[in-house]
């Protein structure tokens, strides 16, 4: 396996040298830059050959959701994943609108962040289970004006559709439903086409603001 090149980027020096040492204890993982701010971090990416970018939201110049907005503009298939001490729902749903895959609290980061760079490689969304959790909590209650959508789904599709909106990922579905990950993904696909979302976190988004 060839090696995957990191981009970190946090404004305390102890939290970054800390999550450099966690990312290079990972096979075949470098950190090849270390930025400060957002501005830095998005040099870093331009100039740089960067495979994973991992950004703290709370940085000086540029916080990371800017960064993020930029460095994803420029590359839109670069793996980004967001570092927060908040648990905050309206800055994940905009990290998901602006297309991050991965979304890890820092007091999980240690053994969260090789998850989440492990997902993002294959191309999977990935966010901190206590994360998951919380949002679950404050999930809204109210029913947007979706009615149709048992007319354009079949009950498996709702099915996955729900699980989706639990943040489960594609292989926790798999499990759950006893089917491989490929059915869930052509599911997931075909969910996408029928409700005609565009962008990388659409359907995930959809899911969430979608309540059955």
């Amino acid at each position: 396996m060839s090696t995957v090149n990191i981009l970190i980027a946090d404004d305390h020096p102890i939290f970054l040298k800390g999550l450099k040492e966690v990312v290079e204890a990972g096979n075949h993982l470098q950190v090849i830059y270390q930025a400060t701010n957002g501005q830095d971090a998005i040099a870093g990416v331009t100039t740089k050959s960067v495979d994973v970018v991992i950004l703290d939201i709370d940085m000086p110049v540029k916080n990371g959701l800017q960064a993020a907005v930029e460095i994803l503009q420029l590359k839109p298939e670069m793996p980004v994943i967001l570092l927060t001490m908040h648990k905050a729902k309206d800055a994940f749903l905009k990290a998901l609108d602006i297309g991050v895959m991965g979304y890890v609290l820092k007091e999980n980061a240690v053994v969260d962040i090789m998850y989440a760079i492990e997902a993002v490689l294959r191309g999977h969304s990935y966010i901190s289970p206590e994360m998951t959790s919380f949002l679950l909590a404050q999930k809204r209650s109210r029913q947007p004006a979706m009615d149709n959508i048992a007319t354009l789904l079949t009950s498996s599709e709702i099915k996955i559709l729900k699980m989706v909106g639990e943040y489960k990922s594609t292989k926790e579905i798999a499990d759950e439903l006893y089917i491989s990950e490929k059915t869930v993904s052509n599911h997931r696909m075909n969910i996408t086409k029928k409700l005609q979302l565009t962008g990388k976190n659409s359907l995930l988004r959809f899911a969430i603001e979608w309540k059955q």
